[in-house]
């Protein structure tokens, strides 16, 4: 197991107010801190999903010339058409300016997308609606047990949560996990397996103990089901999560990046075991082979799990394995995010529009009808099924549909 630096019992607590200015020095930015701009002036205004999505195309495609060459592989400088691209942009109200980095649905008719500049977006299976928190903060994940129950997280402090669509709109409410003083702790990764069984994980805070005045470190959060009803627990640990999925409550799998504490444990990936309800995980670590950070994991099942990280990193464990595999990659972009809808459709999203596809025997490249210019960073993908895939990144939101009698493999 990683290791600790909590020096105090786990807290759990109730839902409370808290300043907006805690808010954003709690989780500005996102781990791809670069790319993100937090901002209030920049928090996207709710417009017609109608209405054309990226304002800035014209002028990305009019000097395209002048900051792409033809030879840089992370540009676009031949355009591809919907009709030969399996990926296809696709309108929506999203700013310019910001980044979306997760994106999660409870069916095809019920699509969530968040982002940077406190973005949240909606599909209802027609069109992309803003649904804006109203608040500057970077929301790095989004995940829900069904349509009416559904998490957006930032930070201990900015964590969201809706009843779902009620007609045309949606309320988010921030529901903070502690008032004490809490330092860093951005969230980057949700999942569970129902509204009472439901993992946080991020950076490692550090929350203050008024009482003691010792900081206690955790870096998950999870919540359970009591007596008096739902309630969350910090889970001490300082490596930094960057993924949880499981199979099921008592099968759960957690990427995480310990560097900060030592030095080589960049990829760590744990697996979590516990004997009954209610109880906590046991974590193993299992041998990764691997030594640049993942991003990414999700599997079809608990013998078919697959992570991606950095350098074009793939790795994928069978049941029963000791370690996990190394699996031949096509690129060297860093790759955020992984998810398929069987085991033999598995698609990989990353950096400079990066889009695999794994069909059961291997990873290939698929192409996505970029305008011309430089490729958006790819950060989430979700789908409904084999022919209805979500992806979003910087400044785009990419549908796949199913497979194009005319789709192109060539370059972009």
């Amino acid at each position: 197991m990683m290791r600790t630096r909590w020096r105090g019992a786990a807290h759990m607590t109730s839902a409370m107010t808290i300043s907006a200015f805690t808010l954003i020095a709690s989780c500005a930015n996102s781990k791809s801190e670069a790319t993100l701009k937090d901002d209030a002036s920049t928090v996207p205004d709710a417009r017609d999903a109608g209405e054309a999505a990226v304002d800035g195309a014209d002028a990305r495609d009019a000097d395209a010339e002048s900051t792409c060459d033809a030879s840089d592989p992370d540009c676009t400088t031949h355009e591809l058409s919907c009709a030969e691209a399996p990926w296809c942009p696709v309108s929506s109200p999203l700013d310019p300016q910001a980044v979306l980095t997760a994106v999660w649905g409870s069916g095809k008719t019920d699509v969530w997308a968040v982002g940077s500049n406190g973005t949240i977006m909606h599909f209802d299976g027609t069109a992309w609606k803003a649904m804006p928190a109203g608040i500057p903060v970077t929301f790095n994940a989004v995940w829900g047990s069904g349509p009416n129950d559904v998490w957006a997280a930032c930070g201990p402090n900015v964590l969201f949560h809706s009843e779902g669509m009620h007609g045309a709109s949606a309320t988010w409410t921030n529901t903070p996990l502690t008032t004490e003083e809490t330092r860093r702790g951005r969230a980057y990764t949700i999942w569970g397996t129902s509204p009472n069984d439901i993992r946080i994980g991020g950076e490692p805070a550090e929350m203050n103990d008024p009482e003691t005045g010792v900081y206690s470190t955790f870096n998950l959060m999870r919540r359970t089901a009591g007596d008096a009803g739902p309630s969350w627990k910090f889970i001490e640990g300082v490596a930094a999560i960057h993924g949880i999925w499981g199979s099921s409550a008592d099968d759960v799998w957690m990427i995480a990046d310990n560097s900060e504490d030592v030095p080589w444990m960049r990829a760590m990936i744990l697996h979590g075991t516990k004997a009954g309800d209610g109880a906590d995980e046991s974590w193993t670590p299992v041998d990764s082979q691997s030594s640049v950070v993942l991003d990414g994991i999700w599997g079809s099942s608990a013998n078919d799990v697959w992570a991606v990280g950095d350098q074009g990193t793939i790795r994928h464990f069978s049941g029963g394995a000791a370690r996990w595999d190394i699996v031949a990659s096509p690129t060297s972009a860093r790759l955020h995010a992984v998810w398929g809808s069987s085991a033999r459709d598995v698609w990989a999203v990353g950096d400079s529009g990066t889009i695999l596809h794994y069909d059961g025997a291997a990873w290939t490249a698929s192409p996505a009808a970029f305008v011309l210019g430089k490729k958006p960073d790819l950060r989430g993908v979700w789908g409904s099924g084999a022919n209805d895939v979500w992806i979003v990144g910087d400044g785009v939101v990419l549908h796949y549909t199913g497979p194009k009698s005319g789709a192109a493999g060539g370059e972009q």
